[in-house]
């Protein structure tokens, strides 16, 4: 008789413990997210404009960031962004998260209203590092106004480069491109 008590208590956990092991799947993600970088056929280290497209209207602000995907240490930048001159407007740059140390990163912009956006920005040394620990952040925000309808790619120019501290250049392999289309 005790062996059948035993059997009725253990038999409604075996069957339940079969249930939930037969039955789990694990689970499938669909990873396709345009923003994503590894979405983006880029090969890394490599600076892409995030988001990758901006769907706008006439008059609009908005902004777009330029991002470093597994980039080496580096203390300076120029990025030379190249936009449709008369589609776009440039009101401000800002330096962001990759450049940033005890210190307030040094900035000049060069707008130069054809087109050709010069974006200079350089790590300044403190007592903790002389450059960043690279990787993968945002190394500025462009802030934007549609002027016209139509659309507008953005690309990085032949002079974009990054340095180290001992102002030796840092590779990158690939660069994305932007666009911006105003309705």
């Amino acid at each position: 008789m005790s062996i059948f008590n035993l059997l009725r208590v253990r038999i409604p956990v075996l069957v339940l413990c079969s249930f939930i092991f037969f039955t789990c799947d694990d689970a499938t993600y669909d990873l396709d997210n345009p923003n994503d970088p590894e979405n983006m056929d880029l090969e890394p280290p490599a600076l892409f404009f995030h988001p990758s497209e901006i769907d706008t209207k006439l008059d609009s602000s908005f902004s777009m960031q330029l991002y470093g995907l597994k980039l080496k240490p580096a203390a300076a930048a120029h990025l030379d962004i190249r936009y449709e001159y008369g589609s776009v407007q440039i009101d401000s740059v800002v330096a962001d998260t990759f450049f940033q140390s005890l210190n307030d990163p040094f900035q000049i912009v060069d707008d130069d209203s054809s087109g050709t956006l010069d974006y200079f920005i350089y790590l300044l040394p403190d007592t903790v590092a002389e450059m960043n620990e690279g990787g993968t952040w945002s190394l500025a925000t462009v802030y934007f106004t549609a002027i016209s309808t139509g659309g507008s790619e953005l690309l990085f120019g032949e002079n974009t480069k990054l340095r180290d501290a001992n102002n030796d250049s840092v590779a990158v392999k690939s660069f994305g491109s932007g666009f911006i289309n105003v309705e």
